[in-house]
């Protein structure tokens, strides 16, 4: 007989179960149910549940069902979902941050499952190690982007031209402006006119000259084929 027993409540992170000599990380979805994922060299008489998402055996740590390579099982803390930390380093989803002063390590901004983060030597965003030219004035700017004194960051890389002094997310985060360019989505938007572009609440995007779609112009004959036909009123016949 298969017997499960539950190292924690069921929540969005899901839980460890212990079930036939292993521990399993399980989750349900819509599509499937219950999915159980099979930890990959675990010893279930030593394993503990530090968090929904985050467990460890005698030698290994998981975060979910993926093994972190190289943590530390005795200083494994949990951080906010999904990071951890050790005496050495930081841990994203598993995935090592290699961060280079783990002393120094501080968290400037979280946005749902993402982050911006420094040590006293570079900038992080979640696994991307950011060699800024001037740590001093990094700073978060928007949840999807931060600045120093020379370079805009968006998720994490270096958007070209943009003026770090200027730049704003407009609407919803797809398009984004400084003092002389726009973007859609990171894509530089070459020919609007910059003084009467603007993004209405619905996200359509156009200046003096006609509409956009997404960094885009959209052409007349664009707009000519998305136009539709009106409807041909059919004669009624009259019976008397």
């Amino acid at each position: 007989m298969t017997v499960l027993i539950l190292m924690s409540s069921c929540n969005s992170d899901g839980k460890y179960v212990i079930g036939n000599g292993t521990v399993y990380h399980t989750y349900w979805t819509f599509s499937f149910g219950t999915i159980y994922k099979e930890l990959p060299g675990v010893d279930a008489s030593s394993f503990e549940s530090v968090k929904d998402w985050l467990g460890h055996d005698a030698k290994h740590a998981y975060f979910k069902d993926k093994l972190i390579q190289g943590a530390d099982i005795a200083t494994l803390k949990a951080r906010k979902y999904p990071l951890c930390s050790d005496k050495n380093d930081y841990y994203y989803k598993g995935t090592p941050l290699k961060v280079t002063d783990v002393e120094s390590f501080e968290i400037l901004k979280w946005h749902d499952d993402d982050f911006w983060a420094k040590d006293s030597q570079y900038a992080y965003y979640d696994t991307i190690r950011i060699v800024t030219p001037d740590l001093s004035s990094f700073r978060v700017i928007a949840w999807n982007a931060a600045a120093d004194s020379r370079y805009v960051y968006r998720y994490g890389k270096i958007l070209p031209l943009a003026d770090p002094e200027t730049y704003v997310e407009d609407w919803k985060e797809l398009y984004s402006r400084d003092k002389s360019h726009i973007w859609y989505c990171g894509e530089l938007v070459r020919d609007a006119d910059y003084e009467t572009f603007t993004v209405d609440k619905d996200g359509n995007a156009s200046d003096k000259y006609g509409p956009f779609h997404n960094e885009k112009r959209v052409t007349d004959e664009e707009q000519t084929e998305g136009q539709a036909e009106a409807p041909v009123e059919e004669p009624v016949e009259v019976v008397e």
